[in-house]
């Protein structure tokens, strides 16, 4: 049997004091990549040392 491997696409979004908005963010990634059965994804958020929630707010 011939097995295809699926493509992986790295997202990679870089954030600093970016609360407001990673959370949504990453629900629109998400969304995109699950009418888009042929591929996997990981979603990489690179902080900038923000002084937020917003490192919380991802590892949540």
């Amino acid at each position: 049997m011939n097995q295809v491997q699926k493509k992986i696409i790295s997202i990679v979004t870089p954030c600093f004091n970016e609360e407001a908005n990673v959370a949504e963010a990453c629900r629109q990634v998400k969304g995109v990549f699950a009418e888009l059965a042929q591929y996997d994804y990981e979603h990489i958020f690179i902080d900038n040392a923000s002084k937020d929630e917003t490192v919380n707010i991802l590892k949540a």
